[in-house]
């Protein structure tokens, strides 16, 4: 293991692809998301020069905690799955995450499923799985065994999934050609299983149409429904019921706040409240820098992009060479007609007291099962009892709330500010506002289904002791983070928009623009978002010919 320092490895020489001998590149990242936040640590410790621009006056983009008035609430993540992922991006940059973040197991259940249709019926996602094969078996005979057998398939997705197809590098055609390690493994895969409707796959395990929700609602996370989603996603329930779902003690801040500290001392200088108003492109075709609405100037060899991937071609929009902006419009134009996930409203309530019957992480979900699965674009489009996430960390993080009370987020699917547009008819895509931005009535309209589903479910009467609200909708996603619509997942995974068939880490046209994040490879939520850091960082050290570190 090389034990070289950042400061010392910026003095060392490699050779480029000509023989020529080159410094590390000066690079820019711009955004402060865990994927930037990552990439910039990973290319500091490999010595090069690292500048890091966020727009906000607080990095970590949507891994955001807000605290108020005593209650804290987590506005961007709030589960944390893949808890290697983190360590093993704390472990590259030098800092182990047990020194600066605290993450303990959710228990003793990952999840409890509701289903206020059907007063008093509630599945908790043990985390032992004999205690969730009996628990199944009473709710449907033979469920039991077929959970052994569920378990094994989404064990074998995740197996595969990950080193194969998430936690690999497509940068060349012939890397997804040569997958040849994956073959041993082909004789116990089911291509239908894989690639195969997820709801119509569940049907060979389990009858009741509950319990495939149970096992199936994470399909959300990556911007999908069921029946929608392909049944690798299986994978996300096979990490949940045997890895577990985690809690960072502090809320998702100390993630962010632990990312800072690591990356400040990899050596990267960063700037907060610093918008990039565009990339600077020469005639040459290659990246020379960054300018600021400030009006400052960065050199950079390198630009790292980590804004949601139309946002980052509008950096390129007013270029004075007309080949790069018309080709940055059309890039824009072509990632805004691309599937995007749902847009979500988040109520978070200050409560006056305890919900006792929530666990920590709560799914309430519809039995219309194919109907609630749609985004809502107007209060008649919201079933009775929509599909919804709650989070109260209170449950295991008594700091994330005042003795005696809960902090609760609620998370409600509902149409993205585009799809909202199209739906009510407002729609017009020869203008630049092609977003519907009013969701006061599916606000209103959302709060009283939560709160009537609260009530059926034998939770109470919520309402009653909401202290304070705050509530974040699609226009506000995208005007803190600009996420494109107001996708608060970004990009979805559809067959088509999967693995190496996801935007690229690198642009083919413009030399030295490369992007981390959501919307590229290889997808959504933090642990993808630092496997893409990972892999963007490598790319770029592999095409500037300069040493990395071992980690």
């Amino acid at each position: 293991m090389l034990t070289i320092s950042a400061s010392a490895m910026s003095k060392i020489f490699s050779a480029d692809a000509s023989g020529i001998a080159t410094s590390p590149p000066k690079v820019v990242v711009v955004g402060g998301g865990a994927g930037g936040l990552a990439s910039a640590g990973r290319l500091a410790r490999a010595g090069c020069s690292v500048k890091l621009l966020e727009k906000n006056a607080e990095l970590g983009g949507r891994v955001q905690s807000e605290n108020i008035n005593g209650w804290r609430f987590d506005t961007g993540p709030s589960l944390l799955l893949f808890p290697q992922k983190y360590e093993e991006t704390f472990k590259a940059l030098g800092t182990p995450m047990a020194s600066v973040v605290d993450i303990r197991r959710i228990e003793p259940a990952a999840y409890r499923v509701f289903f206020p249709s059907s007063p008093g019926y509630s599945i908790d996602l043990l985390n032992n799985p004999d205690d969730m094969a009996t628990q199944l078996e009473e709710l449907e005979p033979g469920a039991g065994a077929s959970f052994f057998k569920f378990l094994a398939m989404a064990k074998s997705h995740l197996d595969v999934g990950m080193p194969y197809f998430i936690d690999r590098s497509f940068d060349e055609l012939k890397n997804a050609k040569n997958l040849f390690d994956l073959l041993p493994k082909l004789s116990s895969i089911n291509p239908w299983q894989m690639l195969g409707p997820h709801d119509m796959v569940m049907r060979k395990f389990f009858r009741d149409p509950r319990l495939r929700a149970a096992f199936t609602f994470q399909d959300l996370y990556v911007g999908l429904s069921p029946g929608s989603a392909p049944a690798v996603f299986s994978l996300l329930a096979g990490t949940e019921l045997t890895d577990g779902v985690w809690y960072p003690r502090g809320g998702f801040q100390s993630v962010r706040d632990g990312l800072e500290a690591a990356i400040k001392n990899c050596g990267v200088e960063i700037r907060t409240q610093s918008e990039v108003a565009s990339i600077e492109v020469g005639q040459n075709g290659a990246v020379q820098g960054v300018r600021t609405t400030s009006g400052d100037y960065i050199e950079a060899d390198v630009v790292v992009c980590n804004r949601d991937l139309p946002a980052a071609y509008s950096l390129l929009h007013q270029s004075p060479i007309a080949s790069v902006a018309d080709y940055a419009l059309k890039q824009t134009k072509k990632l805004s007609n691309l599937k995007y996930s749902a847009g979500v409203i988040a109520y978070n309530w200050c409560i006056k007291g305890k919900l006792e019957g929530l666990a920590h992480h709560n799914v309430f979900l519809s039995e219309k099962f194919e109907a609630a699965w749609k985004p809502a674009a107007t209060p008649r489009e919201l079933p009775e009892f929509p599909n919804f996430y709650v989070h109260v960390p209170s449950r295991t993080d008594p700091t994330a709330a005042p003795e005696g009370c809960d902090s609760v987020m609620i998370l409600l699917p509902v149409a993205h500010m585009q799809l909202k547009a199209k739906k009510t008819g407002t729609y017009n895509s020869a203008s630049e506002n092609d977003s519907c931005t009013i969701y006061d009535e599916l606000v209103t309209a959302g709060r009283e289904r939560i709160v009537d589903s609260f009530k059926t479910a034998g939770i109470g009467d919520v309402s009653k002791l909401i202290a304070h609200e705050m509530i974040i909708t699609p226009p506000q996603w995208k005007e803190r983070y600009g996420v494109q619509h107001g996708a608060a997942f970004g990009l979805s995974h559809t067959l088509d928009q999967l693995s190496l068939f996801r935007p690229a880490d690198k642009d083919d046209a413009i030399n030295g623009l490369y992007f981390v994040g959501a919307s590229t490879r290889p997808g959504n939520g933090v642990p993808l978002c630092f496997i893409g850091a990972k892999l963007t960082a490598e790319r770029i050290l592999k095409d500037y010919g300069v040493v990395k570190l071992e980690e």
